[in-house]
């Protein structure tokens, strides 16, 4: 398992050095470009990048190590739907309506917005995905919820340079330690070698990820979530998000931040000096 774990994280690394400028480079020629929170306008939706390198890491290990389960197979199937419907909401995203509230009004309207797209297609992948990786209804019914919830999760926080990321490596660390069982740490771990040469460009205010790095990174947490805690612990971390997406709707994330020396202190580190003006 260690042996696994070394691996998928330093294929990820070294895929990533490789294809994350040259995403880059193919963005900036194609002109897929938003306006960032300090309306300049660079690469967005560099998050398929994540996409393409964890797809191959995962598939030279089952090449190489045959695991006998289908994990392999179920989460890659999410995470590339997932990962197409952040692209979605990226690139022709409805901008005027914010939230998720805003975005199911809408559509209760009779709106079809790219957000809503996500939301109700996001929870019947959840939905599925549930299905097969569930041993009792009232599982299924948790792990739907928390990997419905923990997809739009890093999104939340996508705001600041660096800020996503920073999200989902605590997050990361925190599930680690309150799992119980750690046969799919892998996941994580690659991510975390895709992440290295990436987040240097986020902190300055570079690239964006887009919905279509957010989506993914809160897919990964929430499939890992699933299958790795056991029913106290998905039960703790279903209402701590449930709480936040509540939370969500009412208070700006970034102003708590702003207004919060400790959690403005994490939120700085390593951002473009700019920033700190």
């Amino acid at each position: 398992m260690y042996f696994i774990m070394i691996f998928s994280f330093t294929i990820s690394l070294i895929l990533s050095y490789i294809f994350t400028p040259r995403i880059i480079n193919m963005m900036k020629k194609a002109k897929i470009v938003c306006e960032n929170y300090k309306l300049e306008k660079i690469p967005t939706s560099v998050g398929v990048v994540f996409i393409f390198v964890q797809v191959v890491t995962l598939g030279v290990i089952q090449v190489l190590f045959g695991f006998e389960d289908n994990f392999y197979l179920i989460y890659l199937l999410g995470f590339i739907f997932m990962g197409y419907l952040g692209v979605l909401d990226d690139l022709i995203g409805t901008r005027y309506i914010k939230g998720l509230r805003g975005h199911l009004t809408a559509l209760f309207h009779g709106e079809i917005t790219t957000g809503a797209l996500k939301a109700v297609f996001g929870f019947f992948i959840s939905l599925f995905i549930s299905s097969v990786i569930s041993n009792n209804i009232v599982e299924f019914i948790v792990n739907t919820f928390i990997i419905g919830l923990f997809t739009n999760f890093i999104n939340l926080f996508d705001l600041r340079p660096g800020r996503a990321v920073k999200m989902f490596v605590f997050s990361a660390i925190v599930l680690l330690i309150a799992s119980v069982s750690y046969k799919y740490v892998y996941v994580i771990l690659s991510f975390f070698g895709i992440l290295i040469p990436y987040i240097k460009l986020d902190l300055k205010a570079m690239v964006m990820m887009g919905d279509a790095g957010s989506n993914i990174l809160g897919y990964t947490l929430g499939i890992f979530a699933a299958n790795s805690l056991n029913m106290i612990g998905k039960i703790v971390f279903l209402l701590m998000l449930i709480i936040i997406h509540i939370l969500s709707e009412k208070v700006s994330f970034s102003k708590v931040i702003d207004n919060n020396k400790f959690l403005r202190f994490l939120d700085m580190i390593g951002r473009y000096e700019d920033d700190k003006l």
